[in-house]
């Protein structure tokens, strides 16, 4: 994927600050927005590197290093964690700056869709407890299934999380075109000059 391709997914901004009477939540706003969009860009140039499980992969595979092997596993979890990140952006959003009420029903919105990531980003950085099965507070994991991070399909990348469920998540175009639907919302919400 070159650099024209990954332009369908820039954030852009109607104006160079927001319009506000409070200095502070303004100049707070804008940078708590200007971090989204910085996750965001990790998630896509994560998504920009991941190359798809397909059966011509697989053949290719074998005759890489470990090395190379992994990196799709490292470019699935810099997804999780970047969209991740932005949840808590802009759950951080929503208790401290009061955005309005059309922000907090696209975070809402954010939440529904994205909000299981919480779950592989937890199960990735505890994959000490997961590897021995278990989840938050040492407890045994209500399963004796454990997917500590697979590619099920050609995109789609599945862990086990700490409550026993397998949360998924598809590194594609159309995941990042949901995240970016609701964040550019977002933007066009507040009052730019």
């Amino acid at each position: 994927m070159n650099i024209i391709e990954l332009q369908k997914f820039n954030l852009t901004y109607p104006g160079h600050w927001i319009v506000g009477s409070d200095r502070d939540w303004t100049n707070n706003t804008s940078n708590m927005l200007s971090s989204v969009d910085s996750e965001f860009v990790s998630a896509v140039s994560s998504y920009a590197m991941f190359k798809p499980i397909t059966a011509d992969y697989v053949k290719q595979f074998h005759d890489k290093s470990k090395y190379e092997r992994c990196l799709n596993s490292i470019y699935a979890t810099s997804f999780v964690f970047s969209l991740d990140a932005i949840s808590k952006l802009l759950n951080a959003l929503k208790i401290y700056l009061s955005p309005p009420d059309a922000v907090l029903d696209l975070i809402s919105e954010y939440e529904t869709i994205f909000g299981h990531l919480k779950h592989i980003r937890d199960s990735v950085a505890h994959i000490e407890d997961r590897s021995r099965g278990f989840g938050k507070n040492k407890k045994k994991i209500p399963t004796n299934i454990l997917s500590l991070g697979l590619f099920i399909n050609e995109r789609c990348f599945e862990i086990t999380g700490s409550d026993g469920n397998l949360y998924r998540v598809e590194l594609s175009d159309s995941t990042l075109l949901s995240a970016h639907k609701i964040l550019q919302g977002i933007i066009n919400t507040y009052t730019w000059e």
